[in-house]
């Protein structure tokens, strides 16, 4: 599996369909969970 690469989505279905079982050692999340906001606003700036 290349390495640095940004998977933008929810993470339930990303890990599901693009990443391998047993090839995670970390995963860090630190939003708002439960807020009710909308943080694609971060992303809708940036041209890809």
């Amino acid at each position: 599996m290349p390495e640095n690469i940004l998977y933008y989505g929810d993470n339930l279905d990303i890990l599901q369909r693009y990443i391998k079982d047993e090839t995670i050692d970390l995963i860090y999340l630190d939003p708002p969970f439960k807020s009710n906001q909308d943080y694609n606003v971060l992303f809708a700036e940036l041209e890809w």
